[in-house]
């Protein structure tokens, strides 16, 4: 065998997409590649502050920043500067808030593996328990009135097959074959 069969992932030179589309979609993609690996450096390290400020091709400005704007261009302009205490509290609020909202979306990735029928591992059947155990009378209201609405929607569909299927085996009127 003289090469290899793919080419894989390759090194690509970085030139101006004269295509617009091309150019939209590749600023797009690349775009949120950068920001999984801002959040993902964000993840492993807690303390560590990150900007990113990018416009696309069209003008449009996108922005990514932890814990807060202020905090990292103030860090940025001054970086011998300590933050005022205000401000430091302001950024372990925005810390904390970012922690409970990955919490939630972990729980939501859970769900929705559950949902779509892939086996849950190990850890996510841990959060699943710790999930049950918080839930509150509420949300246990709208999972039944969601469940129900489900049931009368599946119903109503299973019922429109049957009259389906049974108008099916009907034999067709005169003339259609």
């Amino acid at each position: 065998m003289s090469g290899r069969k793919y080419l894989g992932r390759q090194k690509i030179p970085i030139e101006k997409i004269e295509n617009e589309t091309t150019r939209l979609v590749t600023f797009s993609k690349r775009k949120s590649g950068l920001y999984k690996k801002a959040s993902k450096l964000v993840e492993k390290y807690e303390d560590v502050d990150v900007g990113i400020i990018s416009y696309s091709p069209n003008g449009k400005p996108y922005s990514f920043f932890h814990p807060t704007f202020d905090s990292v261009v103030g860090r940025f302009v001054s970086p011998d500067t300590q933050p005022s205490v205000d401000g430091r509290f302001f950024d372990a609020n925005a810390r904390i808030k970012v922690k409970e909202r990955r919490g939630e979306l972990d729980k939501l990735d859970m769900i929705k593996k559950i949902i779509s029928n892939q086996a849950p591992d190990a850890n996510d059947m841990e959060n699943v328990w710790e999930y049950i155990d918080n839930v509150k009378e509420e949300d246990v209201t709208r999972l039944e009135e969601w469940l129900d609405l489900v049931e009368l929607k599946l119903n109503h569909k299973l019922r429109m097959l049957e009259n389906g299927a049974s108008s099916s085996t009907q034999a067709p009127p005169n003339g259609v074959f």
